[in-house]
């Protein structure tokens, strides 16, 4: 896990009002801290403070990696921040998801923000149903096969609670995977699937699942919901 804070350049340059508002920034399936590397810095940028969280996810089990984020979010936490905002990348969705869902009190206080939640399989994701059961997926561990669209998939476990979030999905799908939906997907979700009965916003963008976290319309998504609780149409 690894929390920075913006230059005092930086915050010379940046609206107060950002100063003291915290992200609490997840990445998804096979990943690290180290993947968020470029969207950390457009939200440090913006000038928010943000906390990365960092944790194993292949050949884990789910209560393992609900049980680090959730020690790993609650250390975020003690953080000096007014306000506390979260923004998930696929798999980091729902991990905020289900932090959030055990935690009601942080929903119901003042200092509950916003949440960001770029190709998060809400709903599943297709590619999970076509590998089930092979060596690939056993590989992967209890987490990885979790992500199916069926009823007992991860997403599915989880309350679809009422809170301020927005979700971003993923329009370019991948040539290795284009024969596994039938609907628009970023190659490893469809766009339907990132959908959430209770979300606040919702908006497609032409970008692949993985590239996400690399692309500026993103992140200026991201930023302008967290600002406006609503993205630019």
């Amino acid at each position: 896990m690894s929390c920075s804070h913006t230059s005092s350049q930086q915050n010379s340059q940046i609206q107060n009002s950002n100063q003291q508002e915290l992200i609490v920034l997840a990445h998804g399936l096979g990943r690290s801290d180290t993947a968020m590397w470029w969207l950390e810095q457009q939200l440090e940028k913006a000038g928010y403070q943000v906390c990365s969280l960092d944790y194993d996810t292949i050949g884990e089990s789910v209560d393992s990696v609900f049980g680090s984020t959730s020690e790993q979010i609650d250390q975020c936490l003690t953080a000096q921040a007014s306000t506390v905002h979260f923004v998930g990348h696929s798999l980091g969705g729902l991990v905020i998801r289900s932090y959030l869902q055990a935690h009601q009190q942080l929903l119901a206080s003042d200092r509950f923000g916003a949440v960001v939640l770029m190709g998060t399989p809400n709903k599943g994701s297709e590619v999970a149903d076509y590998y089930q059961g092979t060596w690939l997926m056993s590989l992967g561990g209890e987490i990885s096969q979790s992500l199916v669209t069926n009823a007992q998939g991860l997403s599915q476990q989880l309350e679809d609670i009422d809170i301020n979030a927005g979700v971003i999905a993923g329009t370019k799908g991948n040539t290795f995977t284009k024969s596994l939906f039938t609907s628009e997907n970023d190659g490893l979700v469809s766009v339907e699937s990132t959908k959430l009965k209770h979300m606040s916003d919702f908006i497609t963008i032409d970008v692949g699942h993985a590239i996400m976290r690399y692309s500026s319309i993103v992140a200026e998504q991201t930023i302008h919901y967290l600002r406006h609780g609503k993205f630019m149409h």
